[in-house]
């Protein structure tokens, strides 16, 4: 509760910072419209409805996007625990592919995918998937061998112990890298958007502010924010649903 009340204040404090800033003249009221104007103007789009509909065509690529990636790194992470042969190969690729900003693919990718999904789909993927393998492959290379003896004693293959013990004792890492891949996919499409899109929030923000319609950009990134924070929200919600018992220990080693 006393969180809340700090982050409560923390945001009001900032609204009437920005507020006061916009009224001293200090700034341009043009280009730097007050939180008034611009809570205005987010009501008055979203009545015309054109914000909602681009809000809700990025939210749905992002967060499928950041799905499907993150089920393919955790499974290409499993093939890579447990074949050495395969992380001896794809460990080279990925470094060499990693550092690749995925904005810099998007006008190759136009020539082969064309406009649609499909683009928005490959930037995605490759955006949302490094930060998923990496972490996966680090945590399931790092499970303890007691572990791993303890459940060979048991009787356990290596695709069970793999299944059963190497990857639950993964999960924890493995929801940060989705948490970090979640957040890179509406980064990813919000940008693939402004340089190739015809819909969402990256084309609504590059044609406001090309049109010098401030309010409306700020508008805009409002809900950018706002879609960040239902995504993260719901990646908290799932890792709750999937790990709840290592919250809950967490906390009791905290309280200890």
């Amino acid at each position: 509760m006393l969180s809340l009340l700090r982050g409560s204040l923390s945001i009001l404090g900032f609204l009437a910072l920005w507020e006061i800033v916009a009224r001293s003249g200090l700034v341009p009221t043009d280009y730097f419209p007050s939180p008034i104007l611009v809570g205005e103007t987010l009501v008055a789009e979203i009545g015309r409805g054109e914000i909602v509909s681009a809000f809700l065509a990025t939210f749905q690529r992002a967060l499928i996007g950041a799905a499907a990636a993150s089920l393919l790194a955790i499974a290409m992470a499993l093939l890579a625990a447990r074949y050495t042969i395969v992380r001896r190969a794809f460990d080279p690729i990925a470094e060499f592919l990693r550092p690749l900003p995925p904005a810099a693919l998007v006008p190759l990718a136009i020539f082969f995918l064309g406009l649609g999904w499909k683009l928005y789909g490959f930037i995605l993927v490759f955006a949302c998937f490094w930060p998923v393998y990496l972490n996966a492959a680090q945590a399931l290379a790092a499970t303890s061998r007691v572990q791993i003896e303890t459940a060979r004693s048991f009787g356990y293959g290596d695709w069970a112990i793999l299944a059963h013990v190497r990857l639950p004792a993964a999960l924890p890492t493995i929801f940060i890298g989705v948490r970090m891949a979640a957040s890179i996919g509406l980064i990813a499409a919000i940008a693939a958007e402004m340089i190739a899109g015809r819909d969402g929030l990256g084309f609504y923000l590059m044609d406001a502010g090309l049109s010098l319609r401030v309010p409306e950009t700020f508008a805009g990134l409002v809900a950018a924010m706002v879609a960040g924070l239902l995504i993260n929200a719901l990646v908290m919600f799932l890792r709750a649903l999937t790990i709840g018992w290592h919250i809950q220990l967490t906390r009791m080693e905290a309280g200890a």
